[in-house]
């Protein structure tokens, strides 16, 4: 019974392509990419705080600062304490030398290292938060020191209130 059911249903279902009028369906309006927005209005402070931020470098397999990394910070810290809405994602980078697992624990202990730093000189943690993207987005591509040098590094995304974000990879 089940069987004639379904079978009828199919039968009665079936029909030839020329037997569908189509009228219900409605013009594809189409407008220019420039009218579409998506992104968010970025406030002129956020914008200065991006334009102004500064990446920091390490030593092969480190997760150190060192002076020209902390002076880079100081400045960063002074930007974030005349910003207290401005938070930052501190996102550690390696260079492709090493496991995949071994590199996602350095860029974490380098993220770490920034947070640590940034907290110790009196910016809020609950402002930072960390992520380790390893080897997997290099900022230069090759196998020779020179990329390898500019990889090993921590970025940030600053964001600002609840809703708004802009990426800043710094100067």
């Amino acid at each position: 019974m089940t069987l004639l059911i379904a079978f009828s249903l199919i039968l009665g279902c079936a029909c030839r392509k020329s037997d569908v009028a189509i009228t219900d369906v409605p013009d594809v309006v189409t407008a220019p990419v420039e009218d579409i927005k998506t992104e968010v209005e970025v406030p002129d402070h956020v914008k200065t705080v991006v334009a102004n931020f500064s990446r920091v470098y390490f030593d092969t397999d480190g997760d150190t600062l060192n002076a020209d990394s902390k002076a880079a910070l100081d400045d960063n810290v002074a930007i974030l304490q005349e910003h207290p809405d401005v938070k930052v994602q501190i996102q550690g980078h390696t260079d492709e030398r090493g496991t995949t697992d071994y590199n996602l624990a350095l860029g974490d202990r380098r993220a770490n290292a920034v947070k640590e730093y940034l907290a110790g000189a009196g910016v809020g943690p609950s402002r930072l938060t960390v992520v380790s993207y390893g080897e997997e987005l290099p900022a230069a591509n090759g196998s020779n020191e020179r990329a390898w040098s500019q990889n090993r590094r921590a970025e940030f995304v600053v964001t600002w209130g609840g809703e708004g974000g802009v990426q800043g990879t710094t100067k």
